[in-house]
């Protein structure tokens, strides 16, 4: 379940950044920036002050997508493996493909 930062915490990080974004240093206009987990919740991040940080929309959208997805799928894989939900198996085919395309039976 995601944890979203208090209200509190929001106006302490806001305080902290002085109105510019703590990835690229740009001014931030309102509806225009997004608190960030420095850590992903999904990976254990807390929503502390140390683990915030105000981002504008462009550098929130490139860590999520370059940083944060890749680990959460990762994780999710190594989550999904350990209870045996992996992909499923293809069942062995009676049949193989040679060099030259031409389809045979294993059997011979």
């Amino acid at each position: 379940m995601r944890s979203e930062f208090s209200s509190k915490i929001r106006k302490a990080a806001w305080e902290r950044c002085k109105g510019l974004c703590e990835g690229c240093t740009a001014k931030l206009f309102p509806g225009r920036f997004q608190f960030d987990h420095t850590k992903p919740d999904g990976l254990g991040g807390e929503p502390t002050l140390d683990n915030c940080k105000v981002l504008c929309t462009a550098c929130h959208t490139v860590k999520t997508v370059e940083q944060d997805r890749p680990l959460m799928q990762k994780a999710d894989n190594i989550r999904a493996k350990h209870f045996g939900l992996g992909k499923a198996k293809r069942p062995w085919s009676q049949f193989r493909k040679k060099l030259n395309g031409e389809v045979v039976r294993r059997d011979t």
